[in-house]
């Protein structure tokens, strides 16, 4: 192990051992306060955090880190216990019990599943069913059993304490945790929400000071439009803001006698039973807001900052989202300002009654236009051609709702293709103004004239070629002297008979042209004409065709190829490796902290970066079969095809180290210099992982745990798939 990569380990265990100090002081805090709340409460607890802050801190870092997650929490739990007076067993069986829950809780939901976005519904509503279901009510009922031996304590009222303030715990604090994090924090902070921030905390205040500071209505309701208020302007962190202010004002003001809670029957259990059950509607509420606006809010934005005219029609045509590149194309400095209106507002009549004809059609057949040209002049008189696509929006019933469109700008692949035709036309215009050789040929097969030029175009049969010959033997004599390349004399002859064009090949290298023509008494006009140029034309019309490909399919800034070269090639490569049953890679390596390195010297500085990581990447990737692209932004995808994983990675450690020896300062990244991680994966073709998209997946898989494990390294998936396999098999 080098240096660099033992510092590199040494970083990545300190970093896990302060976040678990961190954690583990978390915990201890929020238990030892959660037991203390209890001495006001008659030993009732209203709410247990202390779980909810481990189950949000194992799910949010790797499975490397959980055990020593698990270990701490639970040398916290006990410590509390014990500095509250529990005796040592009380106290260590009873952390048993809340690490038994954080543990359950994690096994059950990564068994249901996959997906670890909790902005997402349903590992949020899985996390919750948990919660609420098997987590709290196993470790209520081992916890009960527990201070039923050891203290002789009521097992029922235990168990409905214990089971009440867990759930309530894991429902409301653990999606906050979850769903908050350092981005959502800023951008609460951010100079551009301080209003909204000021004016979410005047609603709050308002809706708190009219529910809580008075005991005579029962206004619970009115904070819940506040709630939904402070989700709706400040988005997960405004959610998870009301909510923690909101439960702390109920709880404080139930302990005081004060607010709409007090006025129950004057029994504090009933009165907390009640603040629970109004602080978990309280969480659901504005964690579910949060969830469906946080997806929206990703959908608007994909489509709003979209490069292409991107835009949602009703049923009558009318503009009801657009995106910016649409707005400014109709002159527009909002894309809000084009809502309501149709094509009727922004083109002229007849073209718009064109176009909501279209669409009408297209939502009246249900059916979906693909790459649709359409030339439309703009207001100077210039010629844009645009591509357009559309499709029916349908309910989930089936009922067609609407229409959404691209469209992008064609004009120069257009005008290439212009140009390309009127090529083709210009060659063809050469050489119908060529003097050709031009003979006639008698309907029984003999040659009537020919003119010297058609002689001098054959270099071995043309003394042949004269008046009175016969075309047959002719033909016969030129495949005897091998002065054609794969000539078939019954082909001329048939094209002599029935007219026809015909390319011929002479062995010096030379192409003719043959036309013929059959005239009405049998004979046949036939010209020769000499094409040698313009099938080189043509070659390197090809070339040229080639190259336009080669472009469309390279990135500018690197010079690697692209995405789209990547997506066409990688199946071929696939099939190909399949058919020989012989192994495929994919590398995914991306540049650690590459955000911070444009931020720090700037973007011309970061493609310069770029560039002189491609090139080392591509210098060390030698074999001529391998296909080195430029993934997307600072990813960069590598297929190596006829590589097993093991082979796989000793390139990746040769490519890491290679950007590594640029020694590319970078004052944000923890290295000093510009370092890569890398992903990789295999596929050996055992009938279940053949696909593009499993390779991808298990690659882009094991960079994110190389990125998520300190960066600068290189993972590869069966790494990953042993450590999961191990854990499950732990757990």
């Amino acid at each position: 192990m080098t240096d660099a990569a033992e510092l590199d380990q040494g970083s990545r265990r300190r970093g896990t051992l302060v976040g678990a100090l961190i954690v583990s002081l978390s915990i201890l805090v929020t238990a030892w306060a959660g037991i203390e709340l209890t001495r006001g409460t008659g030993r009732i607890a209203v709410i247990w955090l202390a779980n909810a802050v481990m189950l949000a801190a194992v799910l949010k870092r790797p499975r490397s880190e959980w055990p020593i997650l698990l270990a701490m929490g639970y040398g916290a739990n006990v410590l509390a216990n014990l500095v509250t007076g529990d005796d040592v067993v009380t106290a260590a069986l009873l952390s048993m019990c809340n690490s038994i829950e954080v543990v359950l809780s994690v096994t059950l939901l990564s068994g249901l599943t996959s997906e670890r976005d909790f902005r997402r519904p349903k590992p949020m509503f899985l996390l919750t069913l948990i919660a609420l279901g098997p987590a709290s009510f196993v470790t209520a009922i081992l916890a009960s059993s527990i201070l039923l031996v050891l203290h002789g304590t009521d097992f029922s009222t235990v168990f409905m304490t214990w089971y009440a303030a867990d759930a309530l715990g894991l429902v409301t604090l653990t999606p906050m945790l979850l769903l908050v994090g350092s981005s959502d924090l800023a951008d609460l902070v951010h100079p551009a929400m301080r209003r909204r921030l000021a004016l979410v905390t005047v609603v709050l205040v308002a809706a708190l000071g009219a529910v809580f500071l008075q005991s005579s209505m029962p206004l619970l309701f009115l904070a819940f439009p506040a709630i939904v208020f402070a989700t709706f302007m400040l988005g997960f962190a405004g959610a998870s803001l009301a909510v923690l202010l909101t439960s702390g004002v109920a709880l404080w003001t139930v302990l005081h006698g004060m607010g709409p809670i007090s006025l129950m029957q004057d029994d504090l259990r009933l009165q907390l039973t009640a603040l629970q059950i109004f602080t978990v509607a309280l969480a659901l509420t504005g964690t579910a807001v949060a969830i469906l606006l946080g997806e929206r809010d990703l959908l608007s934005a994909a489509l709003i900052q979209a490069p292409d005219f991107r835009f949602i029609k009703n049923l009558n045509s009318e503009f009801v989202s657009v995106n910016r590149a649409v707005a400014l194309h109709a002159g527009f400095k909002r894309p809000s300002e084009l809502v309501g209106k149709s094509d009727f507002d922004l083109t002229d009549t007849a073209r718009a009654r064109l176009l909501r004809s279209e669409e009408r059609e297209v939502m009246n057949r249900g059916d979906v236009v693909t790459d649709q040209a359409e030339l439309v002049p703009d207001a100077d008189g210039n010629e844009l051609w645009f591509e357009t696509s559309k499709v029916a929006l349908v309910s989930r019933t089936g009922r067609v709702i609407g229409l959404a469109g691209t469209t992008r700008d064609i004009t120069n692949r257009r005008a290439m293709e212009v140009e390309l035709e009127q090529s083709r036309d210009r060659i063809a215009l050469v050489l119908s103004e060529m003097a050709d050789g031009m003979a006639v040929v008698s309907a029984d097969g003999y040659i009537v004239l020919c003119n010297e030029h058609y002689r001098t175009l054959f270099p071995l049969t043309g003394k042949y070629r004269v008046p009175g010959a016969f075309m047959p033997k002719i033909l016969a004599a030129s495949k005897e002297m091998g002065e054609q390349i794969d000539f078939d004399p019954s082909q001329i002859m048939d094209i002599l008979h029935h007219g026809g064009n015909e390319e011929v090949h002479l062995l010096d290298g030379t192409w003719l042209q043959i036309r013929a023509r059959p005239g009405s008494n049998g004979s046949c006009t036939m010209l020769v004409s000499d094409i040698t140029k313009m099938k080189r034309t043509e070659i390197n019309m090809r070339a040229l065709t080639a190259q336009l490909g080669i472009l469309a399919t390279t990135d500018a800034l690197t010079g690697l190829l692209n995405r789209r070269a990547l997506d066409e090639q990688l199946d071929r490569e696939i099939a190909r490796c399949k058919r020989n049953r012989v192994p495929i890679s994919l590398l995914m390596i991306d540049i650690d902290h590459f955000k911070a390195f444009n931020d720090l010297y700037g973007h011309p500085a970061g493609d310069l970066c770029l560039q002189r990581v491609a090139a080392a990447l591509k210098k060390v990737t030698k074999r001529p079969g391998d296909l080195v692209t430029r993934y997307g932004g600072e990813e960069i995808a590598i297929v190596l095809p006829e590589t097993d994983e093991a082979g796989a990675l000793v390139l990746a450690e040769q490519l890491r180290l290679a950007v590594k020896g640029l020694a590319i300062e970078h004052e944000g990244s923890d290295m000093g210099t510009v370092s890569v991680s890398a992903g990789l994966a295999s596929l050996v073709h055992d009938g279940v992982a053949n696909t593009a998209k499993v390779l991808i997946q298990r690659a882009d898989q094991a960079l994110y745990i190389a990125k998520g494990t300190g960066r600068d390294k290189v993972m590869g998936w069966s790494n990953v798939l042993r450590e999961q396999q191990t854990l499950a098999t732990g757990s």
